[in-house]
C-alpha cells in the first residue's frame, strides 16, 4: 500500500480536519520536506475564521512558518536550492515563477503568478501538500530553502522564516534602526519581541516596548533580549511616558505588531517629526482603522507598510539565530501535536480565556 501523509486541513471557515494524501512522487526539479516544527502565525487565526481575504478555495493546509529535513530531493532543485537529502532547512512561504517583473528584481514577495505554502494553493491541486501543518510538505520548482546549522534549537528554528526575518526586514531595512534611534515597539508578541532583538543588534537606544497588562511574563523576555524601558498602556499614558523619556522628542521610528487597530492612532503620536512608522499589523480586510491625516502631514511623518520577509532578510538572521546570542526559543510558550491543529489556531486567536500563548508550533 502507498504510504500516505497526515495533514491538518481547514475545510471550512472555522473548520479543521485531519486528512491523509498520498505520499508524492519527486521529479528531477522539485522535493520533499519532513516538517520538524512548524508555526502558528499570528495572521492564522483570521483566515481560520475567515477575516482574511480567501486565496485559495478550501480545503487548504496552512503553516507557512517551515522548519524541516529534505527527504527527498531531484538533482537540478539540489542544485538549484543548494541542498540535498538530509540537510536541515527553513523554507520561505512564497514560490517564485522567476519570470515577472517583481521576481525578475528581487521582489518576489509580489511574484505575478504566486504560489505560497500555507494559504493560496488548495490542497485539491496536486500533489497536495501545499502547507507545513503536515508531516510532509512537497517543495515546488521556484521554492527557496535555506540550510541551518544542526545546533540551532527547534524552537528557535522555526521563528526565523516569517517571524525573526520579518522582524530584520521591517525594523532594520525598511524602518532604518539606527545607532542611537529612539525606538518604540507597538505590541510584545513574537513579532514584538523579536523586533527588540533587531533594535538592540542595531544600537538603538532607548528601546521601548509596549504592551497590555496581562504581557508580565513578554516584558521581562523583552528586558532580557534588550528593550530598555517596558510600557503597561492600560495603566500608563503612553505618549506622555515616550514623552518623558526622549525629553520631548518623541520616537526615530515606531513598529507597530500590536495586532489590533486601535494601536495605529496611537502609534502616529509617538513619531517624531520626520519620523517613521512601520505599519505590520493585520486587522482583517473588513477593518477600516481612523487616523489622524492632519499629524502625518503637518509632522512630515512617514508611513512604511510591510509585509514578510524577502532574501535579504533571511541571510543575517539565520546567522544571528545561529550564533546562539539570544535564546528566541523562549519566545514559543505551547508546542502542540498535529492532530490538535485546531485548538492551537484557537490559542492563538485567544479563544481560551485562561491561555495567553506567546507563540504557539505545531509538530508532526
Amino acid at each position: 500500500m502507498a504510504q500516505k501523509v497526515r495533514a491538518a486541513v481547514l475545510v471550512a471557515a472555522s473548520k479543521i480536519e485531519m486528512r491523509e494524501f498520498p505520499m508524492p512522487e519527486i521529479g528531477r526539479d522539485d522535493a520533499l520536506l519532513k516538517i520538524e516544527l512548524a508555526g502558528v502565525c499570528g495572521t492564522d487565526p483570521k483566515r481560520y475564521e475567515g477575516k482574511i481575504k480567501a486565496t485559495a478555495p478550501f480545503p487548504v493546509i496552512m503553516g507557512h512558518e517551515i522548519l524541516g529535513r529534505i527527504a527527498k530531493i531531484g538533482d537540478i532543485a539540489s542544485k538549484r536550492m543548494g541542498v540535498k537529502e538530509g540537510d536541515r532547512v527553513v523554507a520561505e512561504s512564497m514560490v517564485r515563477c522567476a519570470y515577472c517583473s517583481h521576481c525578475i528584481t528581487g521582489d518576489y514577495r509580489f511574484c505575478e503568478n504566486p504560489r505560497g505554502y500555507g494559504y493560496n494553493v488548495s490542497a485539491t491541486v496536486p500533489p497536495y501538500l501545499w502547507g507545513a501543518y503536515a508531516e510532509y510538505m512537497y517543495l515546488a520548482p521556484g521554492s527557496i530553502v535555506h540550510k541551518i546549522s544542526e545546533n540551532v534549537p527547534a524552537k528557535a528554528g522555526v521563528l526565523i522564516n516569517a517571524v525573526f526575518a520579518d522582524a530584520f526586514r521591517w525594523g532594520r531595512l525598511e524602518g532604518g534602526f539606527c545607532i542611537g534611534d529612539a525606538v518604540v515597539i507597538q505590541g510584545v508578541g513574537q513579532q514584538g519581541l523579536c523586533q527588540v532583538i533587531v533594535g538592540k543588534e542595531s544600537g538603538c537606544n532607548p528601546i521601548i516596548a509596549t504592551g497590555l497588562s496581562k504581557d508580565v511574563e513578554r516584558f521581562k523576555l523583552a528586558k532580557e533580549f534588550g528593550a530598555d524601558y517596558t510600557i503597561d498602556v492600560e495603566k500608563v499614558n503612553v505618549v506622555d511616558k515616550v514623552k518623558e523619556i526622549t525629553g520631548g522628542k518623541m520616537a526615530d521610528v515606531v513598529v507597530d505588531v500590536a495586532g489590533s487597530w486601535k494601536s495605529i492612532s496611537v502609534s502616529i503620536d509617538l513619531v517624531k517629526k520626520q519620523g517613521r512608522l512601520v505599519l505590520a499589523t493585520i486587522v482583517g480586510e473588513e477593518t477600516l482603522t481612523p487616523i489622524a491625516t492632519d499629524t502625518l502631514a503637518r509632522r512630515d511623518i512617514t508611513i512604511v507598510g510591510v509585509f514578510s520577509a524577502d532574501y535579504r532578510s533571511m541571510g543575517p538572521s539565520i546567522k544571528l539565530v545561529e550564533s546562539g546570542k539570544y535564546a528566541i526559543e523562549k519566545i514559543v510558550s505551547h508546542v502542540l501535536p498535529l492532530d490538535q491543529a485546531e485548538r492551537a489556531v484557537q490559542m492563538a486567536g485567544g479563544y481560551f480565556k485562561d491561555i495567553y500563548p506567546t507563540k504557539v508550533i505545531l509538530q508532526p
